[in-house]
């Protein structure tokens, strides 16, 4: 091998060149995290049924869910919760499983048991679940003058289409602020008086707001679209919708009460420097996903955003990558004091390896010296 080095010295020296050159791209793509992959996947399905108590909750939906589940394969255990409203059901399977077959082994089961569950039952959600699933960083969004319903909008439709073409990142719900919503306002005395109910109210409301396609007509040589105007845009607009015909005229919405501009109740708040805000978790998808490529994307995305209203401002907080740029920062400066101390000393062997020789030849010269004169 020495003597094919030494009449190749070239292409010894491009093999050496293209070793370092793969290296370093390998170093560059390598994922790098917190947390190590961990292969434990488990599987959290979550049912909603709006208003139903916990004890039907779990008769109704989480045992009917169970027993269907256990059809799945590599299965270990199932835990389950009975929430008012919400079913909660983690499926935990044998280690080795394929984390995605899990996930869709689960998703394909409670589609199948839908059928079997309540009337009016929402669709479940299946998700996978694992000890890495935190978030990479959160988006604050605050502005001067914004309510906590417009906050809510721009954050679910502005902010969170637009970073979540991030490589590798998942962007779920925003938390904080409010679901914006037309809320109609009834007088119970007004009511009673016109002999209507509040149901007959809703029933109204929803007749008269609807999505029609209306199609097209022809008329001569010409295809016209056609558009039906069946849908309220304003709270002044539902005021107008009638609820029943008296004689000649009719009994309108806002007859026996009044529509506003409002919002669903409001479970979690958010303040950031004392200004009503809402934050968007990032999380990251499963696979060779690199945090720090994930943070410094958002970070992009998030300080060129597009049609943002006036005097909001979005931030990136809670940034994970400090923590891995840190750990990585550590590894390759002990790295590089282990190689120091192990070069020196291997300069220092090679120099008493040589001290020895030396000594040895002039202890050989001196002995043949002295053979020489007693001869």
């Amino acid at each position: 091998m020495s003597s094919f080095s030494i009449r190749y010295p070239f292409f010894i020296l491009m093999s050496c060149m293209f070793v370092v050159v793969v290296g370093l791209v390998a170093i560059l793509g390598m994922p790098v995290d917190l947390f190590p992959p961990i292969k434990l996947p488990v599987v959290v399905v979550a049912t909603f049924y709006s208003g139903m108590p916990p004890e039907q909750i779990e008769s109704d939906i989480t045992d009917s869910y169970e027993r269907f589940f256990t059809l799945g394969s590599n299965i270990d255990h199932i835990e389950s919760r009975s929430l008012t409203g919400v079913s909660l059901i983690k499926i935990y399977f044998h280690q080795g499983t394929d984390p995605n077959a899990a996930v869709s082994n689960i998703s394909n089961l409670a589609m199948a048991n839908l059928r079997r569950l309540p009337p009016g039952t929402l669709p479940p959600v299946v998700l996978s679940f694992d000890a890495a699933n935190l978030p990479v960083c959160l988006i604050t969004l605050k502005g001067a003058g914004l309510n906590e319903t417009q906050l809510k909008d721009t954050a679910q439709f502005t902010v969170r289409n637009q970073v979540a073409n991030v490589q590798g990142a998942s962007v779920p719900q925003p938390y904080g602020g409010r679901y914006r919503q037309i809320m109609v306002y009834v007088d119970p005395v007004k009511l009673e008086a016109a002999q209507l109910s509040v149901m007959d109210v809703v029933n109204a409301v929803n007749d008269s707001n609807l999505i029609l396609p209306a199609g097209d007509v022809r008329i001569g040589t010409k295809d016209f679209n056609v558009y039906a105007n069946s849908q309220v845009p304003t709270p002044e607009e539902v005021n107008s919708i009638p609820l029943r015909s008296q004689g000649n005229g009719s009994l309108l919405v806002g007859d026996i009460g009044h529509a506003v501009d409002g919002g669903q109740l409001q479970y979690n708040i958010v303040r950031v420097d004392g200004q009503h805000s809402v934050y968007i978790p990032v999380l990251k998808q499963g696979g060779d996903s690199n945090t720090i490529s994930i943070v410094n994307g958002i970070r992009d995305e998030v300080a060129h955003l597009l049609d943002m209203p006036p005097g909001s401002k979005a931030d990136v907080v809670f940034d994970q990558s400090v923590f891995v740029k840190t750990a990585v920062k550590n590894v390759i400066s002990e790295g590089t004091i282990g190689l120091l101390l192990t070069g020196l000393i291997a300069i220092r062997e090679d120099n008493a390896s040589d001290t020895s020789l030396d000594a040895a030849i002039n202890r050989a010269w001196e002995r043949s010296i002295e053979m020489e004169l007693v001869v």
